[in-house]
């Protein structure tokens, strides 16, 4: 019988044996099987040839004079763990064969030792150790890969807090425990959502994402869990909620923080039962879906006020993920700026010229208050009107850290959304039709917007329109 190794490359095989008959012997036979062969007596000098030369495999007697084959075996699997060691081993000698197993050794043969069972051996030990090195090398590949990636799944960032991320992200995708995703507006908290359902190999089960600051708080309850035909006025037949719409799916709950107290209570049941009812119904329901939270909020600090249920946040924070700002990783503002110039042009086929390395370095500079979402408004408003038409923008828009006014966070940032509205009228000429798709919202949103501000339509238009009263 003649077994081939399958390598085009002869494996390299290192015999060590103080029997130079038995040594001779072996050394013929793997030669003429295509293998090449290096021998020893001395265990002392095989060892010196394994720190300098590549082994396929070992073959070694477990009696020698110089050192026995256990110590040999331990002091090979010290420089190379994965080597393949192949015991060579007389009658009585059974159950210190059967220890260096236990130990490490690849396997045992018994004297007088089988041809063929030596080549069968050694064609399994040697396609073990190319399979874990082929592993090793692609587990490398993969590391680097992510070390390099900087796009994942919607996330844009090769900063090493969102590397740090992805794999978070990875790693909690396939668990079934609620995920509370933490973070500023505009940091994508939902991108992270939908990046875990889709890993979580539900990706073809429902994603269901609600915003809890959106729904007025009298129609949350209905919106969450459903209800039954006559549950209360207006219900004129069974609508089901979220929760059982998600179904084995995914239920995104962003902005938790803005429940109803009196509702956490209710929530919290559900989580601790995993049942939900309908209103007006008395049939329990059972909860499938993963729930993902999200909040740009201090939870800790709403306990403190009253207005969040400590022992929710608990349900809720089994597997925390907190989003960096953009201001602590600004070393992303060029992949961002790039990728959003991109998805841009893509999307209008537009032939909007790059952001210059000069633009991109101030706002590398900007504090960015509104995270990603500002950038990526940024950025569109760069595609459409030029570099030319923002430069009045960049002492608001490209500020540092220490130009930023003392106020309170949300007068801040109404200041800066009243800006950019006013902005975007005026490059419009006071259009709304025109104005509402430049920023991306609904008309309505445009116009519930202009009332909040008290922005006058009619000045911005000029003598050029009458006032807004009709069809705009």
């Amino acid at each position: 019988m003649s077994i081939q190794p399958r390598s085009d490359l002869a494996p390299e095989i290192l015999v060590v044996d103080d029997d130079l008959y038995l040594l001779a012997a072996i050394k013929q036979t793997l030669e003429l099987n295509g293998y090449g062969v290096r021998t020893f007596v001395n265990p002392l000098e095989a060892l010196a040839g394994i720190d300098a030369h590549p082994f396929a495999a070992v073959l070694a007697d477990i009696r020698m004079p110089e050192m026995n084959g256990m110590i040999l075996l331990e002091r090979i699997l010290a420089v190379d763990p994965d080597l393949p060691v192949i015991l060579i081993t007389g009658h009585g000698d059974i159950n210190m064969a059967v220890e260096a197993v236990k130990k490490g050794a690849y396997h045992f043969l018994q004297k007088p030792v089988d041809e063929d069972i030596i080549l069968a051996t050694l064609v399994r030990a040697i396609e073990r150790r190319q399979l874990i090195l082929e592993n090793r090398r692609l587990e490398k590949e993969l590391i680097a890969s992510r070390d390099s990636r900087s796009r994942f799944y919607g996330l844009v960032g090769s900063h090493p807090t969102m590397l740090g991320l992805y794999t978070l992200i990875e790693t909690i995708a396939v668990e079934s425990d609620p995920v509370l995703i933490v973070g500023e507006t505009g940091t994508g908290k939902e991108l992270v959502a939908r990046a875990i359902h889709v890993i979580s190999h539900q990706d073809k089960a429902p994603y269901v994402a609600v915003n809890m600051g959106a729904i007025p708080a009298e129609m949350i309850e209905s919106e969450l869990f459903g209800h039954e035909k006559g549950a209360f006025t207006g219900a004129i037949q069974r609508k089901l909620g979220k929760f059982e719409y998600a179904g084995t799916g995914t239920l995104f709950l962003d902005e938790i923080c803005s429940m109803p107290t009196q509702l956490q209570s209710k929530l919290l049941r559900v989580l601790e039962e995993r049942s939900f009812t309908r209103l007006g119904s008395n049939a329990s329901i059972p909860l499938k879906a993963r729930i993902i939270t999200a909040t740009n909020r201090d939870l800790m600090a709403e306990i403190d006020k009253g207005n969040f249920r400590e022992d929710l946040f608990f349900r809720l924070n089994v597997l925390p993920v907190h989003l960096p700002p953009l201001r602590e990783r600004k070393e992303d503002i060029p992949l961002l700026v790039d990728y959003f110039w991109n998805e841009y042009c893509d999307g209008q086929h537009s032939d909007a010229q790059p952001c210059s390395p000069e633009l991109i370095r101030q706002l590398m500079q900007q504090h960015w208050p509104g995270n990603i979402r500002e950038l990526r408004n940024y950025v569109r408003r760069y595609c459409v009107f030029g570099a030319k038409d923002l430069v009045q923008e960049k002492p608001a828009m490209v500020a540092t850290t220490a130009a930023i006014p003392c106020l309170a966070w949300k007068e801040y940032m109404e200041q800066q959304e009243r800006l950019y509205v006013l902005q975007i009228l005026q490059k419009a000429g006071g259009q709304v039709s025109v104005a509402h798709q430049l920023m991306g919202i609904s008309r309505k949103s445009l116009y519930d917007k202009i009332n909040k501000y008290r922005i006058e339509l009619h000045q911005i238009r000029g003598a050029k329109t009458e006032p807004t009263t009709t069809g705009d």
